[in-house]
C-alpha cells in the first residue's frame, strides 16, 4: 500500500472504531445520519487492495456496532450498516477461495 492508501485505511478504522465505541452500552444516541453515510462512502471509497486487507477485521466491528446499536439505531441506518457488512463479508469470502 501506498502512503495515501494508508492514510484512507487509518481515516476509515477510526471512524469505524470511533462509532462502535460510541454505541457501546448507549441507551439514547443523536443523529447518526450523516455518521454512517461517511463510513458508508468512506468504505467505498476505499481502494480494492486496502478492502481484502481489512475485510476479515472490519466485519466483527461492524457486527458489534449493529449488536451496541440495536435499541437505538434507526432502521435507515441499521440497513445502512448490514449494507457495509456484507459488502465486507463478500469480499472476505472472496478472499478465502483466491
Amino acid at each position: 500500500m501506498n502512503k495515501l492508501e494508508y492514510k484512507e485505511l487509518f481515516l476509515f478504522a477510526a471512524k469505524a472504531g470511533a462509532l462502535e465505541g460510541y454505541l457501546f452500552r448507549r441507551r439514547k444516541v443523536e443523529q447518526l445520519l450523516n455518521w454512517v453515510d461517511s463510513l458508508s462512502k468512506m468504505y467505498q471509497d476505499l481502494p480494492l487492495a486496502v478492502k481484502r486487507e481489512v475485510d476479515l477485521v472490519l466485519s466483527p466491528v461492524l457486527e458489534r456496532i449493529l449488536a451496541y446499536g440495536e435499541k437505538v439505531l434507526e432502521l435507515s441506518l441499521r440497513e445502512k450498516i448490514e449494507q457495509i457488512l456484507l459488502a465486507s463479508s463478500a469480499g472476505r469470502e472472496k478472499r478465502k477461495v483466491e
